[in-house]
């Protein structure tokens, strides 16, 4: 039987498709066809009140298994453990403080190297607590079970272990909050777009189209009055899951590992897929429908590069300058260069190094942050990767990201878990979902509304 997160968020997604349909007739300024009447018809009418009836049994099935949990809780000599360890709490990566109470970890069960997804003094602890509910959750391991009831952590998994797949459950905060801090830190996107709370699928932020219009005035003149051109950029959170593998046979001793491991695999697998569809998107449901950096920009925001100039390797150091010609100042903007790291090295770096001046120490030593022509420089490794011939190819952004596209999340992360998925490898599937929107509603086709652009290769 289906969890009642999972009625819910299924439920969710028939008033999403419900909100969709309504507003592309709005857009459109028409009323509903009689296919979108009659499929809002059956959504609200018949799909949504049989969801509403599971999800309240859901409820009440697990309504009494957290009973029957929080009596064997109470059984367990940890009972004491929790109440003497009430005030203790443990600020995980910095970003908020997470009550947890207080525990020991095992020794054979401390970290053997460097974490990755967990930091700062509270990394061991934070990464210990997602392995032990993931070997709760996900290996049915009933000593981590114990352990989950005893300290707070909600363990969903009571299904027979005949069953093919467990019901789904949404991480814990110290596992959560890892899995966003590394996703932001390895995704360009996320952390160089305006970012955006939504508080439902689709939500409509303002946008400035054109400015209102300044005139000299003579004495007892009036003033010429002018209005500013606004609009609305539309955010729509869309589906995004992750799917990794992990051995069956991982036990108790490395929880610590498998804490920082998976947590790790599913953020790097969220963070280049959100880059991929933010630059390179084409609408279709490879990138979720959104329409990327790279096909979203007005032919006016794209600087081609001289004749005969078809790839990295051969561009000037004028292409880049009359690429940056065309950005318009902003105020407060930060203007940076995107390109995959292969290109820089191949292109911007290589007319750096031509230019002469360096010593064997300068090019030795590096530098903290890449520069070009006066601006950092982010590597976007979604971005394509070619150095050779690659003609009327974008390979290049350069302006504020932020001022150009949204980023907008609706959900947390929740975790599904499949037995059967990869049997034959003795594995067990793990698939994160959330919810995130992606719009890039500046696309340069006036001056007004080009904070960003692209230097795209030669046709020949």
């Amino acid at each position: 039987m289906k969890s009642s997160s999972q009625f819910r968020e299924a439920r969710a997604e028939l008033q999403e498709e419900i909100d969709a349909i309504v507003a592309v007739s709005e857009r459109e300024e028409r009323d509903l066809s009689d296919e979108e009447a009659a499929r809002v018809t059956e959504i609200s009418e018949k799909l949504i009140p049989a969801m509403n009836k599971s999800m309240k049994t859901a409820l009440s099935v697990e309504k009494e298994r957290s009973a029957r949990a929080e009596t064997r809780m109470f059984e367990t000599k940890a009972l004491s453990t929790i109440e003497q360890g009430r005030q203790d709490s443990g600020r995980i990566d910095g970003t908020q403080d997470v009550q947890r109470p207080s525990f020991k970890i095992p020794a054979k069960a401390k970290a053997h190297g460097k974490l990755t997804a967990f930091q700062g003094p509270d990394a061991e602890r934070g990464a210990f607590v997602a392995g032990q509910f993931l070997l709760a959750n996900v290996f049915n391991n009933q000593n981590a079970a114990r352990w989950c009831n005893s300290n707070g952590l909600y363990v969903t998994n009571t299904m027979s272990s005949s069953d093919n797949s467990k019901g789904g459950f949404f991480v814990p905060d110290e596992m959560s909050q890892a899995i966003i801090r590394l996703r932001e830190e390895r995704g360009i996107f996320p952390q160089f777009a305006n970012r955006v709370p939504m508080g439902s699928d689709i939500i409509r932020i303002p946008r400035i189209l054109s400015d209102v219009t300044a005139y000299w005035v003579g004495e007892n003149v009036e003033i010429t009055a002018s209005d500013t051109a606004t609009g609305e950029a539309e955010l729509m959170a869309r589906k995004l899951g992750a799917l990794t593998k992990v051995s069956s046979e991982l036990d108790e001793d490395a929880v610590v590992e498998i804490g920082d491991m998976i947590t790790t695999s599913m953020a790097y697998a969220e963070a280049d897929k959100i880059d991929e569809a933010a630059f390179n998107g084409d609408s279709t449901s490879t990138y979720g429908g959104v329409l990327g950096l790279k096909n979203a920009l007005d032919s006016n925001a794209i600087s081609t590069a001289l004749s005969g100039n078809v790839g990295a390797s051969t561009l000037d150091l004028v292409d880049f300058e009359n690429a940056m010609a065309i950005l318009p100042q902003y105020a407060g903007a930060s203007p940076r260069w995107f390109m995959n790291s292969a290109v820089f090295y191949s292109s911007a770096f290589a007319l750096m190094n031509a230019a002469g001046g360096n010593t064997n120490v300068t090019l030795s030593n590096g530098v903290p942050q890449m520069m070009f022509l006066g601006y950092p420089v982010s590597f976007v490794q979604v971005m394509t990767s070619t150095t050779g011939s690659a003609v009327s190819t974008i390979l290049a952004f350069f302006g504020d990201l932020k001022l150009a596209a949204s980023y907008g999340v609706r959900r947390s992360v929740r975790t599904e878990v499949s037995v059967d998925r990869y049997f034959e490898l003795d594995q067990i599937g793990i698939k994160t979902t959330q919810r995130v929107a992606i719009n890039i509603h500046e696309r340069g086709d006036s001056i007004r509304t080009r904070p960003i652009i692209a230097l795209k290769t030669a046709a020949s």
